[in-house]
């Protein structure tokens, strides 16, 4: 079995969730016998070798850079221009044959589509790889009910697979060019099913290797970041994006709390990091990291006390379960976590509205002076490490693509 992981997300950067899962899709199988291949832009997480075919990114990021520079993210983020930019990146001319030459030679026998931006390639290519079954991953939640075409959160596709066609055909549109979607949840499986009858669930799970770092990492770190020993640290780690991650919510509710001995960890970068800085500048006990290496995550996670992830929605998020599998303890936005999360832990997460800010602050300043809720949100979060572990993430796939090689279906 030949499994061709397609990801060309990667064209609008070297760093995010989707390069992180097509990197360790393309590794980790390879350990369980299955020959797998990677086709995407340059990203920082696969070395080129004879199994890919790394294309060179535009200059579309370096440019959108640029104008982020001259403080046009309000600008970026009207949804007209958001509209435009979808359409134009979808329509503008790909140049195919090296793609074509390549895919000719590999025969993939599937091929795992990692982002809604595949799809508009993927149907020119689909002539070339006549054996070939496509299977699509649920990263983006582009099968969520959403209210209009313009919706942030489902631009990409109602604007990025071609002319336009409203939001409900849109989606039955591109679901149903896959033969099978592989959903990160239960909401997304049934809501999958509307479109392609297809379909299976995996969870998402830790994207990095487990390996604990020691106290002599850790005290460095500290000292790099200028944190004492006495000084505890709330973590949020991720993409800069406030449009879902709202960020900007966890620095107004942080800044709040009148405590000299707390500091508030942000580690990512996107186009909203300009924004956080300048939110958080008259607050020193905010520190703003920039990306950071995936070498460095471990030690990052393990220095931190309490995770909050404050996003306002989200397919199936990693980094919580990293951020646990650290040690760290978790405070979770609700609208942040799926039917799957709250049947197998249900009350016993810590869990906080996103749009109230007044909330925030209080959850993390009882998490503070309350021992007995740290204790008990250490042990979940061990629980949640276990449950959504790497190996268990990987086996699964390993397990639905065999399957789906020999049967055509996904369960």
């Amino acid at each position: 079995m030949r499994v061709l992981i397609f990801d060309v997300s990667s064209r609008l950067g070297a760093v995010g969730g989707a390069q992180r899962v097509a990197a360790s899709l393309f590794y980790e199988l390879k350990k369980r016998g299955i020959d797998t291949y990677y086709l995407g832009y340059e990203t920082d997480y696969i070395k080129p070798s004879k199994d890919t075919l790394m294309l060179k990114r535009s200059r579309q990021k370096e440019i959108k850079s640029k104008l982020e520079s001259y403080n046009m993210n309000k600008l970026l983020e009207s949804r007209m221009v958001r509209a435009i930019y979808y359409t134009l990146y979808s329509l503008r001319g790909i140049t195919l044959e090296e793609i074509k030459q390549w895919i000719t030679q590999i025969k993939p026998d599937i091929v795992l589509s990692n982002s809604i931006n595949d799809y508009i390639i993927l149907k020119r290519l689909k002539s070339y790889m006549p054996n070939a079954k496509i299977l699509y991953i649920e990263h983006a939640n582009a099968s969520g009910n959403y209210k209009s075409a313009f919706d942030y959160n489902i631009m990409a596709l109602t604007f990025g697979t071609g002319p336009f066609v409203g939001l409900d055909m849109a989606q039955r549109r591109f679901f149903s060019f896959f033969d099978g979607v592989i959903a990160l949840n239960k909401e997304q499986y049934n809501a999958v099913k509307r479109y392609n009858s297809n379909a299976a669930i995996i969870h998402s799970s830790s994207l990095i290797p487990y390996t604990k770092p020691d106290q002599k990492e850790l005290a460095a770190l500290r000292g790099k970041l200028g944190i004492s020993n006495n000084e505890r640290i709330v973590l949020y780690l991720g993409r800069m994006a406030d449009a879902q991650k709202n960020v900007s919510t966890l620095i107004k509710a942080f800044k709040m709390i009148d405590d000299k001995k707390l500091r508030l960890l942000l580690v990512g970068e996107g186009k909203s990091l300009p924004m956080y800085m300048e939110l958080a500048e008259d607050d020193k006990r905010i520190i703003l990291t920039g990306r950071v290496s995936d070498a460095d995550l471990p030690s990052y996670y393990s220095i931190a006390d309490l995770y909050v992830l404050p996003s306002l929605w989200e397919s199936f998020n990693a980094t919580f379960i990293e951020a646990a599998t650290f040690g760290a303890a978790l405070l979770l936005s609700k609208k942040a976590i799926n039917l799957d999360i709250i049947e197998q832990f249900g009350d016993r997460l810590f869990t906080f509205d996103p749009s109230n800010v007044q909330q925030l602050k209080e959850l993390i300043e009882r998490f503070f002076s309350d021992s007995r809720l740290r204790g008990k949100l250490k042990s979940l979060s061990s629980e949640i490490a276990k449950e959504y572990s790497k190996e268990r993430q990987i086996d699964a796939y390993a397990k639905v693509l065999k399957h789906f090689y020999s049967t055509g279906r996904l369960e």
